[in-house]
């Protein structure tokens, strides 16, 4: 059990590929968000709310294995979709860092290139960054970096 993050072509699909993939344990993540906090590069940001089933007139029960909904329930749920989808790719206009939240759940956050890139930038002009990616303590952080920066060239990245 971990965080699964996986690099997003533009086009909104999954990479292929395991250089598109980086997994974290439960238990070395904390550790690589306490680095990312030491660098500027996370920002504090409320965990947004998905959209309400009853306010699309829906209930889970719609959603079980073998119900077939009639047309107008069929078009509820494609509206709640996309509600919810709206929420998971959603992102500030002029991010500071990587919203803490998008990390630290396995929902299926889009982290977006911008946010990265206010990331790594905040990264890059850090004091230490010069001797962050030795290899020497921690070999997760500079694997970690690379990622990143493999993730700003494509889509970003959606982390489950």
């Amino acid at each position: 059990m971990g965080f699964q993050m996986y690099v997003q072509n533009l086009d909104g699909t999954l990479a292929a590929g395991d250089e598109n993939c980086f997994v974290f344990a439960w238990t070395a993540l904390p550790r690589t968000l306490d680095a990312m906090n030491n660098f500027g590069m996370l920002a504090e940001q409320p965990v947004p709310c998905a959209p309400a089933l009853s306010a699309y007139g829906l209930a889970v029960e719609d959603f079980q294995p073998g119900v077939q909904p009639d047309q107008a329930t069929a078009n509820r749920i494609a509206e709640y979709r996309a509600a919810y989808q709206a929420v998971l790719d959603g992102a500030e206009a002029q991010p500071t860092g990587i919203p803490i939240y998008k990390l630290a759940n396995n929902d299926g956050f889009l982290v977006t290139v911008a946010e990265i890139s206010a990331a790594l930038t905040a990264y890059e002009a850090h004091p230490n960054v010069a001797i962050a990616e030795m290899p020497v303590g921690d070999p997760t952080w500079r694997h970690w970096t690379a990622f990143l920066r493999r993730a700003q060239t494509h889509g970003g990245f959606r982390t489950y």
